[in-house]
């Protein structure tokens, strides 16, 4: 009981030095909130990239074109084999006839045009085959090209290869900034409660002559932290949905022409992800920072313990 009412003693005390302390308090969440929001604008930017990517993707669907003289029954069993085929997310059938007179509409040509007297439809059947990762484009291509009554397979590979290393490029990109921000959340909560700790040093100093253990000391300071963090992540949230927001109406009024091609992707859809990273970073880069400054301000000033008891 007694140490059940010590913590809870501690955290109160921390709850309090986040008001005795407003400045600073505000100072932290100010600054921190500028890292977090940096965060989340980047996080929605890559997913609308990925989103970008996705489009594309389907785009560079492979086009499976099957023998001219395939039955029905035959066209029917190379569609069940194509989404049997591991990578395909689905496929799409288009007849000779279709293909024929899509053809004829993007030439110049009528299809009663003399030139067209006497000769036949010389297109197959095809499949527009979407496949889900095109690390495996090459594998699922060789696949397609082994199924029985086809004839050929068609898809760019120079695209599916750009496409990869456009995706590992934002991958690494992404990793770098979240690591570089919550570095940099870290020393700014460090640094503030380090000189939170200098302008109560007096205080620290008597509780340690008094006998506080090292951790009696740390706790309201990681308390602070922690709450400072979670507040930060709060408001943080609401800064960067509303300036989401902004950016989306900017865009469609410059880009209004591409709205039929791209949408960008609802804030809601992600809002509770944000968040809850949110609350994990700063939490996290709140406690951690406030305990790696007060471990450094105890054992600058010779006062570390390193028994059980610390």
């Amino acid at each position: 009981m007694k140490k059940r009412g010590s913590l809870g003693y501690l955290t109160k005390e921390g709850f309090r030095n986040l008001w005795v302390n407003r400045m600073m308090s505000l100072a932290s969440i100010a600054v921190l909130m500028v890292c977090l929001i940096m965060m989340g604008t980047t996080f929605m930017v890559l997913v609308n990239v990925q989103t970008v990517l996705d489009i594309v993707e389907e785009e560079n669907a492979l086009s499976v074109y099957l023998d001219m003289d395939a039955t029905p029954e035959q066209v029917q069993q190379v569609k069940e084999d194509i989404l049997m085929t591991n990578n395909v997310i689905r496929c799409e059938f288009v007849s000779k006839e279709q293909a024929y007179k899509e053809a004829l509409e993007q030439s110049d040509f009528s299809p009663d045009s003399e030139y067209f007297q006497g000769i036949g439809n010389p297109l197959p059947d095809k499949y527009i085959v979407v496949i889900e990762d095109e690390n495996l484009f090459n594998e699922t291509f060789t696949k397609l090209e082994n199924i029985e009554n086809v004839d050929v397979v068609k898809g760019s590979v120079d695209i599916a290869n750009t496409l990869i290393e456009i995706r590992t490029m934002i991958t690494y990109i992404s990793i770098a900034i979240v690591i570089i921000l919550l570095f940099i959340s870290l020393f700014i909560i460090s640094n503030t409660i380090r000189i939170t700790m200098f302008s109560r040093r007096l205080e620290i100093n008597i509780m340690k002559s008094v006998g506080a253990t090292n951790w009696f000391i740390r706790w309201p300071f990681m308390v602070e932290g922690m709450l400072l963090g979670f507040i930060s992540s709060i408001i943080s949230l609401g800064a960067v949905w509303g300036l989401y927001k902004a950016l989306e109406v900017a865009i469609y009024k410059l880009l209004g022409t591409l709205n039929g091609m791209f949408e960008v992707v609802d804030f809601k859809e992600y809002a509770l992800y944000v968040l809850a990273a949110f609350i994990v970073i700063g939490v996290v880069s709140g406690g951690a920072g406030s305990f790696v400054s007060i471990q450094r301000y105890l054992k600058e000033r010779g006062g570390v313990v390193y028994d059980d008891e610390d």
